[in-house]
Order: C-alpha cells, then sequence, then structure tokens
C-alpha cells in the first residue's frame, strides 16, 4: 500500500504542464508515426492490404511518389484534441484508399494522348506492339472515370495504436 507521501509525490507529477503539452505532443507524434508505419508493414492491425490485380513495377504497394506518407502530418495539437491528417489537392486519394471509396478521375486530352502512346508502344527494332489494355482510356468519351479502390487502411482507430500510445505516456510519466 502506498504511503502519504508516495500519494502525493504522484500527483505532483501530474502537472498541468505534462497533461496540456506533452501528452497531445506524444499523441501526435507517436500517432503520425503508427499511421506512417503502415506503409511499411502493409496491413492494419493484422490485417494485411489486399493485392494489386497487377504487380506493382515501380515502388511498393501504395508508395510511388512518397506523396501519401509525407502528407500525413498532425493537424491539430492542442490540450483538448489532436487530429492527424493526410491527402491534399495533390493527394485527393488518400481517403479512397482508407476508406475503400470510389475516386472520380477528370480524363484529360494529356491522358488521352499518353493512353495512344501507350497503345502503340514502339520496340526497339522499330516495330509498334498493340497493347490494347490502353485503348479503351485512348477512344473513351467519357469527361471522368470512376475507380473504386480496395480498402488499404493506413488511418483510423486501431487497438495496436492504443497500446503505443498507452506505453508511450506511461514511459514519459515514469520519466518525470
Amino acid at each position: 500500500m502506498a504511503t502519504i507521501k508516495e500519494i502525493d509525490d504522484f500527483f505532483d507529477k501530474l502537472t498541468d504542464e505534462f497533461f496540456k503539452k506533452q501528452v497531445p505532443n506524444i499523441i501526435a507524434e507517436k500517432a503520425t508515426a503508427f499511421f506512417k508505419e503502415r506503409f511499411t508493414t502493409k496491413e492494419w492491425d493484422g490485417t494485411p492490404w489486399p493485392e494489386t490485380k497487377k504487380p506493382v513495377q515501380r515502388g511498393t504497394l501504395m508508395v510511388r511518389s512518397g506523396a501519401l506518407v509525407a502528407s500525413i502530418k498532425p493537424k491539430t495539437v492542442t490540450s483538448e484534441k489532436v487530429v492527424i491528417s493526410a491527402g491534399s489537392d495533390k493527394v485527393p486519394y488518400a481517403r479512397p484508399h482508407n476508406e475503400g471509396e470510389t475516386l472520380t478521375v477528370p480524363v484529360t486530352a494529356k491522358m488521352r494522348k499518353f493512353a495512344w502512346a501507350m497503345h502503340y508502344k514502339e520496340q526497339t527494332e522499330g516495330e509498334k506492339e498493340v497493347n490494347t489494355e490502353w485503348k479503351g482510356l485512348a477512344l473513351t468519351k467519357k469527361t471522368e472515370l470512376k475507380i473504386k479502390l480496395p480498402m488499404r487502411r493506413f488511418m483510423g482507430p486501431s487497438d495496436k495504436l492504443n497500446d503505443v500510445l498507452f506505453n508511450a505516456l506511461r514511459d514519459a510519466f515514469n520519466a518525470l
């Protein structure tokens, strides 16, 4: 059983500074790192992300340019709330990937030109290889495409994250 002195020492450690400054900063730092780590482990709470229909040729699954991972950052860090966000105007696919939603992509002239180039891909001997998978995009009259993305969760509530946060807060408290 704890003595009165030990109890007083315990409550002396629980200062406003610890709760209002250290706790939100620890949560923001650890949660951001946890969410970014999902792109290395390629899973959410032990459930692996679904594989792609075609093997990834550049980068790894969900990491080609690194823009999505780089967009994960603390948006609000106050003593009352911590908000971590992902995505931006340059990364509009963050939420559809995380939630498994439909992404609407405008079809531009540049995309059609690229599709024609991929449809008639030049070989080194000067022969043309016809690639039928790009022909649909080259010929489409649609002004936008709707693409259903499989859910590859990288942010949200998580039992593993709760454990990480609890351990980090306990360690910070014990360090007082």
